[in-house]
């Protein structure tokens, strides 16, 4: 279940300026002309941390996006609410500006945990709260389970994340009985971008560590938020098994608002998701949802018409 509202108000959540990429496509194109750009919002290493908000929180995209690209909607939002919040590049093989989160999963898992590390070496928190997108959330899940010493990451958000091997609704089998499957592996070695293959493989490292000794970890709250206009990344897909110990919160967006159509890239820009993701952050000033029309691929942080009644179709 989603966090029980404490407060009667909605949030008020910061609209972007006329001339900020509010959008996953403007972000998109604007990160392949500078694509070590940061969110706005994100990447502050200076000065200490608001005593309201003492946990920082990590943004870690998913494959073949880049940090600006992912996340110029949700980190700009978090700020304003007084989050320290960083997001880094990380999987970086080749190909286009911009285009990451292409290396082998545990190699970038390693990387991301290098920079978390760097994070609270820079912010002296105690603990640290992981969001992640797509190959992001099961990254996220990954160093909370398997890297980090017990307790030091005790929340991780996953929106749409690709918590177990990917079948891609039935296109990865459609590959194998066609005899696709191999050469599709063997192009995405050879330009070295495994993560994309290793993601529909059961069998890989990655997913084995991950899920083997059960998927989640006492002491440590998990949410997953899903769509389910999802084109990549089924719900089945995302949830997890809770072990005792652990809390596991898995919300359907369109359970919360309807009239949100946001699929798997605009998730992310939805201004459901961020409030749904500010309950979670921090519960006990979890507050009514005030939903909004968003769209799939063009979902748009930038309030765009009037609020609607949560039951409206």
């Amino acid at each position: 279940m989603t966090a029980a509202p404490k407060s009667r108000l909605p949030w008020r959540l910061r609209t972007p300026g006329q001339m900020e990429n509010a959008t996953f496509p403007a972000a998109r194109a604007a990160s392949m002309v500078a694509p070590e750009r940061d969110p706005l919002g994100a990447n502050d290493w200076r000065g200490q941390l608001p005593s309201a908000h003492p946990r920082p929180v990590v943004l870690i995209h998913g494959t073949w996006e880049n940090a600006y690209a992912g996340w110029n909607g949700l980190s700009p939002i978090l700020a304003a609410q007084g989050y320290r919040v960083f997001a880094l590049n990380y999987g970086r093989t080749g190909g286009a500006p911009g285009l990451n989160g292409t290396a082998d999963l545990v190699q970038s898992a390693q990387e991301i945990w290098d920079f978390v590390q760097r994070v609270l070496d820079a912010t002296g928190a105690e603990h640290v709260a992981l969001i992640g997108h797509s190959q992001g959330g099961a990254q996220a899940r990954y160093i909370a389970n398997l890297l980090a010493p017990p307790g030091l990451v005790d929340q991780v958000i996953g929106l749409a994340p690709a918590n177990h091997p990917l079948t891609l609704h039935g296109l990865v089998r459609l590959a194998e009985s066609a005899g696709a499957r191999q050469a599709a592996s063997t192009i995405l070695d050879t330009i070295k971008m495994p993560a994309a293959d290793q993601q529909t493989d059961p069998d890989t490292p990655f997913y084995v560590a991950l899920n083997a000794n059960g998927e989640t970890r006492p002491g440590i709250s998990y949410a997953v938020i899903t769509t389910r206009y999802d084109q990549l990344v089924s719900e089945a897909q995302s949830r997890l098994e809770r072990v005792p110990g652990s809390t596991v919160d898995h919300v359907t967006i369109q359970d919360v608002c309807p009239q949100d159509l946001s699929d798997h890239v605009s998730l992310a820009y939805s201004r459901n998701v961020a409030q749904v993701i500010l309950n979670q952050l921090d519960p006990a000033d979890a507050r009514p949802i005030q939903c909004y029309r968003q769209w799939p691929v063009v979902g748009n942080v930038r309030l765009l018409d009037l609020p609607r009644p949560a039951g409206e179709d």
